[in-house]
């Protein structure tokens, strides 16, 4: 098979990863890439949507796999299907369960998807009113998509018209979009829970806990994650089973009833309260950066094989296995003053000293070639992940590695995985 991927990402690196690894796999292309994916793929520096379209009429690929939500929301996957290919990622109609909160919180009361009480508003003046009545602990989330940003939660009724203020006035995510919601605050333990569908038939992709704070102790703003744990370790079976019933298997009931036909992963973000019940908290609609990097790493069985069944839908027929007794936890290496002001360009200077195995792999996200030193040109820069026995031999090894990598701008937490 000749496969595309689209996006640049350590996600991405770690899709290229798994595709290249099967016997299926002839060609492998990721547009735009970056320097890590290019030692294992034909990397084109192209990531308009219309150009990204006419590269795939000329190569006319087996399957095209669509990594980031942008591309998603914006049609890319419903676009390449009129052209006859098969697409791994949903139409604009499915992504909608991530681009719009709003749409989300609309589909989960219609299909008795437990979530969290919610009320949307487009105007600052409403929502002020709604808080005056509500001073308690809250969460203000952006309607579209915000790379991982645009949930702010709130201890008082002054930190959630700040929130407020900061979509309305200052317009720091689009200068269009003014609808919000505001929820109540769940209190628990968060799990990143994965599903595959063909529209018909689902497989459960595994499981991570992320961290998404900038501070250890989850202190700080949100980023886009500072790192993973796979398996989640408070998921037992019990509580996997509630999830199924209560949240996979009615989401995916709601789907075929709304007729959003859906090829794709399913992403569910979800709070456990301290009665062990799992609410929603959001949809997304492609794999968590950096949840993939963790759960690819544990994957056995042939995963082109398996997206491939997805996209034509015949994901019956597929294979799924994971290691069941390994452990991974993914390590994220960020620029100094990420998710805030941080230097481009910068030399990292001895990473091809660490050698990539199937039970080590170090993941490149914003990084670049010039001149033969690998520069640092974005906030999240690589994924060291570890795949081991145990939770603490993963962290021994990640954290050495960190340590050993030469670069003067790195910053990462060092409390990733310390409780398992």
């Amino acid at each position: 098979m000749n496969v595309i991927v689209i996006g640049s990402g350590a996600r991405e690196h770690a899709l290229c990863r798994l595709i290249s690894k099967s016997y299926l796999c002839d060609q492998l292309y990721c547009f735009p890439g970056n320097y890590g994916i290019s030692r294992i793929a034909t990397c084109r520096n192209i990531s308009d949507i219309e150009v990204i379209i006419e590269e795939c009429k000329s190569i006319k690929p087996d399957l095209v796999v669509i990594g980031p939500e942008n591309y998603l929301s914006e049609n890319l996957a419903g676009k390449l299907r009129e052209l006859g290919l098969n697409v791994f990622g949903p139409n604009e109609l499915g992504a909608r369960l991530e681009s719009s909160k709003e749409f989300m919180k609309k589909f989960c009361k219609n299909h008795d998807i437990p979530t969290a009480k919610s009320e949307s508003f487009n105007n600052i003046e409403d929502a002020k009113n709604y808080l005056d009545l509500n001073d308690r602990p809250i969460v203000v989330k952006y309607d579209g998509l915000a790379a991982g940003k645009g949930v702010f939660v709130c201890n008082n009724k002054q930190e959630a018209i700040n929130a407020c203020e900061k979509i309305f006035i200052q317009k720091v995510f689009n200068q269009n979009e003014n609808t919000i919601i505001i929820e109540e605050c769940l209190e628990g333990k968060e799990i990143s829970y994965f599903t595959i569908t063909d529209g018909k038939d689902f497989m459960n992709f595994g499981s991570a806990q992320d961290y998404k704070r900038i501070g250890e102790g989850d202190t700080g703003p949100n980023t886009g994650g500072m790192g993973t744990v796979s398996p989640a370790p408070i998921l037992d079976k019990n509580l996997e089973d509630k999830i199924i019933d209560e949240i996979v298997q009615k989401t995916i009931n709601g789907l075929q009833k709304d007729m959003i036909d859906f090829q794709g992963v399913i992403f569910f973000g979800i709070m456990v309260d301290k009665f062990n019940q799992p609410y929603l908290l959001e949809y997304n609609t492609r794999f968590g950066d950096p949840e993939i990097q963790s759960i690819s790493m544990r994957l056995k069985s042939d995963f082109l094989q398996l997206i491939h069944a997805t996209s034509t839908k015949n994901l019956s027929f597929a294979n799924l296995e994971f290691y069941q007794n390994k452990k991974a936890i993914c390590l994220i290496l960020a620029s100094k003053g990420y998710p805030e002001n941080y230097p481009k360009d910068t030399h990292i200077k001895n990473l091809n000293e660490f050698e990539n195995s199937e039970n080590f792999y170090i993941f490149h996200a914003a990084t670049r070639i010039q001149n033969n030193q690998i520069l640092a040109n974005g906030g999240r820069v690589l994924s060291i992940v570890s795949l081991k026995e145990t939770y603490a031999e993963c962290r021994d090894e990640i954290f050495e590695v960190a340590e050993k990598i030469d670069w003067e701008f790195k910053y990462y937490r060092k409390d990733i995985g310390a409780n398992y």
